[in-house]
């Protein structure tokens, strides 16, 4: 009986030690991933961006065909570029136009659609092909229209007066497409198809996919806020929306896709994966809703539509800097950022993503609290507002990104507060 208790007892001391060894390992596991993990959130601790649901479908529908952004004094202090000398060539591009014609997306397939002539002039409530080709062919150059959806609004309006701006093209009416602009469009781009058949790679279709919930508390139990669905990542890939990418493919089961299956995309430009620091300055324009960038040399070499939030409003000018870039950022959620949030609400984590508050990227500005981000959500991007931040597509962001480096000045004009011109 004793030589059983002395047993037992010395197998309490050995439990007791090694419990206390497991608290400790346990204790400096749980240290380190604290640490980890605020290593991972500590470039968006200070972050204010919206975290809720949808933008207004029908504000975005107003903002579309306003036409307030011609009125703005940073558009009047631009001057013209002189006109290029790929004039010429220009005119000997084979294009088809049918002057003041009406269009629409209606019983066209793809090679309908590349087959279609180009309608001019280009203005106003209209879809069809001549909106996409040209929407694509800017997307090439750089001047991006945000999610490119065949249909034409302010996105496309403006990226189309920077680019004549920035060719010394004196169009007929600045921001609609006449003949001379489309030829520059198209010349500049060597007539590239602005369509073009995709065999799927086995990146396009890979996961995980993921079911987005709204709450942010669910948010933060998921270890990614990955795509949900292959449509939607390759609707992202190819500057579109879900909408718009199974219109062009109305025979293709899009959940149902796999790598070596063919659909139609929009040609759109390449996304950067490589840094190339060549912009010297940024100009947001606050009630423009448009992001340019130049170069030391001064040229426009990136433009894109923008949705700032109502609580970014420099008066009458400032001035910050670009302060880091962190691909694939973790997101600290604070409370205390959002007035419509009690403050004794908890703080929550959440995972990168594309799917993230703060998209793909977040570029820090020397302004606390504030920077240049993707976002969940591109076809509000430049037709909405929110409390937030500077927010781009997550195509634009990461070029946007990719492009630039810490130092970099940007400057807000054109506040909500009308300026005149002598301001």
């Amino acid at each position: 009986m004793g030589k059983q208790i002395l047993a037992i007892a010395a197998l309490l001391i050995v439990a007791a030690g090694c419990s206390k060894q497991e608290a400790k390992q346990a204790q400096e596991k749980a240290e380190t991933a604290v640490a980890n993990a605020a290593s991972k959130v500590e470039d968006a601790i200070d972050v204010a961006v919206p975290i809720g649901g949808k933008d207004d479908p029908a504000a975005r529908e107003r903002e579309r065909f306003n036409e307030e952004w011609r009125q703005l004094e940073s558009l009047r202090e631009v001057r013209a570029a002189q006109a290029q000398q790929q004039a010429d060539s220009a005119q000997q591009v084979n294009v088809q136009f049918v002057a003041n014609g009406k269009e629409s997306f209606k019983d066209l397939d793809a090679n309908a659609i590349l087959n279609a002539p180009v309608v001019v002039p280009l203005k106003g409530d209209v879809s069809g092909p001549s909106v996409l080709k040209t929407q694509v062919y800017l997307d090439r150059l750089n001047f991006s229209v945000g999610a490119l959806d065949g249909r034409w609004g302010r996105n496309s309006s403006i990226a189309l007066w920077w680019f004549q701006r920035s060719r010394g093209i004196n169009a007929t009416e600045p921001g609609a497409l006449d003949e001379a602009t489309f030829r520059a469009l198209a010349s500049s781009n060597q007539s590239a198809p602005p369509l073009v058949q995709r065999t799927l790679t086995e990146d396009d279709v890979k996961g995980p996919f993921e079911s987005i919930p709204e709450d942010v508390y669910d948010k933060a139990k998921l270890k990614c806020l990955c795509y949900e669905s292959i449509k939607e990542k390759l609707a992202e890939r190819f500057h579109t929306s879900e909408e718009f990418l199974e219109q062009l493919n109305p025979d293709v089961i899009m959940g149902e896709l796999k790598a070596g299956d063919q659909i139609w995309v929009p040609n759109v430009r390449e996304a950067l994966t490589q840094d190339r620091p060549d912009i010297e300055r940024v100009q947001i324009s606050i009630r423009g809703n448009t992001f340019n960038a130049f170069d030391a040399q001064g040229n426009l070499v990136f433009h894109s539509p923008t949705t700032l939030g109502n609580k970014y409003d420099p008066s009458p000018r400032e001035t910050v800097e670009v302060k880091k870039i962190t691909f694939d950022p973790h997101f600290h959620y604070q409370p205390t950022l959002f007035h419509e949030v009690p403050d004794s609400d908890p703080e929550a984590n959440l995972s990168p993503g594309p799917n993230s508050p703060v998209g793909v990227v977040w570029v820090a500005l020397t302004k606390p609290h504030f920077g240049i981000h993707g976002t969940s959500d591109p076809e509000s991007i430049g037709y909405a507002s929110s409390h937030g931040c500077v927010r781009l597509t997550n195509w634009d962001a990461n070029d946007v990104a990719r492009r630039l480096k810490p130092g970099v000045k940007v400057e807000f004009v054109d506040t909500r507060a009308p300026q005149t011109a002598s301001q």
